[in-house]
This record gives C-alpha cells, sequence and structure tokens, in this order.
C-alpha cells in the first residue's frame, strides 16, 4: 500500500512537470515579439502611402498619415515623400513636410537631393524654403553635379543668384569641366557673368587643357569670348 501511494506521488510530480513546461514553452511563443520584417513593411507601405499624397500635393492626406505614424524619411526607390513634394511643385506640403522633422539632404543611390531638382527646376520659392531648413547648398550626386551647376545649366539665372549669395561653390567642376565652362557652352551670357562676377576662375583648364574660351570660340559665341577676355582670360 504504501508502496502504491509512493509511486502515485511521483507520477503527480511528474504530471505536474511536464504539464509546467507546457505553459512555459506556450508562454514564450506568445510573448515573442513579431518578426522586424512585418514592421518595416508596415512603415514601408506607410511611407509609400505618403509619397504618392505628396506627390499629388494632397495637404490633407500628408497630414492625416503624418498623424497617423506614416515616416517622413522613408526611401521609396523614387525618392522621399519631401523630394515627392518638390518635384510636384508642392509648397505647402514642403513646408509641412520640413516643418514636421523630414530630412531635407536625404536621397536615394543617385544622390539627388531635393535642392538641386528645385533648382533645376527654377524654383526660387522652394530653394529658399530647402535652404532655410538647412539643405546642403554643396551637395553633389554621383555624377559630380551640385544645385547651382543643376540651375546654372539650365538657365535659371535667379536661382544660381540664390545659390550664390547662400555659399554655393562658383568653382565646382564635374567630367573635368568647370562650371563656367559649362556655361559658356550653352551660350548664356548673363548667367557667364554672374559667375565671373561671384569669383569664378576664368582661366580654368580641363583635363585636355581646354579653358571657358576655348570652349566659346568652338561654339562662335563671341560675345562671351568677348566677355572672357574682359574678364581677363589668358589668350
Amino acid at each position: 500500500m504504501a508502496k502504491g501511494i509512493g509511486f502515485s506521488h511521483q507520477s503527480l510530480l511528474l504530471s505536474v512537470f511536464l504539464l509546467a513546461s507546457g505553459l512555459v514553452a506556450v508562454t514564450g511563443c506568445a510573448s515573442r515579439e513579431a518578426p522586424a520584417n512585418l514592421d518595416q513593411q508596415a512603415e514601408i507601405a506607410l511611407g509609400s502611402d505618403l509619397y504618392r499624397a505628396a506627390a499629388k500635393a494632397d495637404f490633407d492626406a500628408v497630414k492625416k498619415l503624418k498623424e497617423s505614424g506614416a515616416p517622413l524619411n522613408t526611401l521609396t526607390g523614387n525618392g522621399t515623400p519631401l523630394m515627392a513634394a518638390v518635384q510636384a511643385k508642392a509648397d505647402r506640403v514642403v513646408w509641412y513636410l520640413l516643418s514636421q522633422g523630414a530630412n531635407s539632404d536625404l536621397a536615394e543611390s543617385d544622390q539627388v537631393t531635393p535642392l538641386m531638382v528645385a533648382a533645376e527646376q527654377g524654383d526660387r520659392r522652394l530653394t529658399r524654403l530647402l535652404l532655410s531648413a538647412g539643405a546642403k547648398v554643396n551637395a553633389t550626386d554621383l555624377k559630380g553635379y551640385t544645385p547651382v551647376m543643376r540651375a546654372a545649366e539650365t538657365g535659371q539665372l535667379s536661382v544660381v543668384k540664390i545659390l550664390l549669395t547662400a555659399g554655393a561653390n562658383v568653382n565646382v567642376s564635374q567630367d573635368g569641366e568647370s562650371l563656367l565652362m559649362k556655361v559658356v557652352a550653352t551660350g548664356d551670357l548673363l548667367t557667364a557673368e554672374m559667375l565671373l562676377a561671384a569669383g569664378a576662375d576664368v582661366n580654368f583648364r580641363a583635363e585636355n587643357g581646354e579653358t571657358a574660351l576655348d570652349v566659346a570660340r568652338a561654339n562662335n559665341h563671341q560675345d562671351l569670348e568677348m566677355l572672357l577676355v574682359q574678364a581677363g582670360a589668358n589668350l
């Protein structure tokens, strides 16, 4: 009889142990955090929604999504929500995103920033807004272009002036050519005058030995040739 009681007691202990082990295993599975990729997917989805709303210049939708937790600085493959708003020339959306903490210089793998796009578009208001938010005036993309180069090559004289006033480097070069040489090649006399007045090196030589004066002569830009000579170009 005593032996029977002992066996029952051991069995009971074993049963309790097994039950407790099972509960611990179940509890451990239940308390385990959700996979990180699920959170990331949710953020990417919200970021993409915000990007589309910004691209449509839909201020109310942008505000609602931000308040719902949409990440402002998500890269979507096409750019950030801020980039989408700049491309859409949506001043109010750009202002709102910047005021809420959007990174003014965040860019995709090509390193093209919102300021570069605003400069190339000739958008003075957005250029000033981005600069006031701390956008880097001398940021460089993967091809070596800066905001002032993009503005100058597309003839955005007023934006070039804003960027130079903000500290843009007038003596930048890309693919061995100076900014002045690139502008001379387009025949833009007014922008060339502005660059020279800002201190552009009139005698900068490209890797092949050419100067801005050589470029002006090759393109038969006689007015630019005269301007460069007057500015001290070596004959």
